[in-house]
């Protein structure tokens, strides 16, 4: 018995598919073709979740702009009511401040609201703030009951004034000082003086002005006084 005679089945078996797989063996050609076919439909899907991608990007980022208000200014309300006044906006960037005239005047709120309305403004309660020389111009900034060509408080049932934020100098602001007058005659009643001061340089009295004129440095068309009625005598 020879060498080959000895080779159980199995051995016989291994050493042939060894053989065969020796012998390069080319892909039949619809195999290639499924393929070839299976690499561009995977391109295709992978292009277009990119595409989505920057879309779903592009979306996200303008709803955050849009959140934040980046795209497009700020739009100030029409008008604010509170309590103590009402704040317009009009047409032509004007604002009209109509007093109320039962309500003692917030003061913090109307310095606040008068900003979103692009009006700088300082606006004190039992004080007021003057610079020294008055600042030019009032007349083109603040017109209203009485007319800005007279410092005298006139008694008017609900003050009303009109403010132009545009005729506003630079390195000015409008500074409204009110008071509730607790003595003589007009106790219980309210003042309001509003005027022009510059930022830089001003000084606040707590010393009410004479009913009759402006402060010290300002002629009768460098400011306005409004007395107006009040929630009754100071106590």
């Amino acid at each position: 018995m020879n060498v080959h005679d000895e080779m159980t089945d199995s051995e016989v078996l291994r050493a042939a598919a060894d053989s065969l797989s020796a012998i390069p063996m080319a892909s039949p050609p619809e195999v290639r073709a499924i393929m070839t076919r299976g690499r561009a439909r995977r391109a295709r899907r992978l292009s277009a979740l990119a595409g989505l991608s920057v879309a779903g990007a592009a979306a996200g980022t303008a709803l955050v702009l849009g959140l934040t208000g980046v795209v497009g200014p700020a739009r100030a309300p029409g008008t604010i009511r509170t309590a103590s006044f009402t704040l317009m906006s009009n047409a032509d960037g004007t604002a009209t401040l109509t007093i109320s005239p039962q309500e003692l005047l917030d003061a913090a709120a109307l310095q606040s609201d008068l900003a979103q309305y692009g009006i700088p403004a300082k606006v004190t309660t039992g004080s007021l703030c003057t610079s020294d020389p008055a600042p030019a111009g009032f007349s083109k900034v603040v017109t209203g009951l009485p007319g800005p060509d007279t410092a005298t408080p006139t008694p008017v049932g609900q003050p009303t004034i009109t403010i132009d934020p545009a005729a506003i100098p630079a390195g000015t602001e409008l500074s409204i000082g009110i008071f509730r007058l607790s003595s003589g005659e007009l106790s219980g009643e309210q003042q309001a003086d509003a005027l022009l001061i510059n930022t830089s340089s001003y000084t606040c009295s707590t010393t009410s002005p004479d009913p009759s004129g402006l402060p010290d440095g300002y002629g009768p068309s460098d400011g306005l006084g409004l007395l107006y009625g009040g929630p009754g005598p100071a106590g």
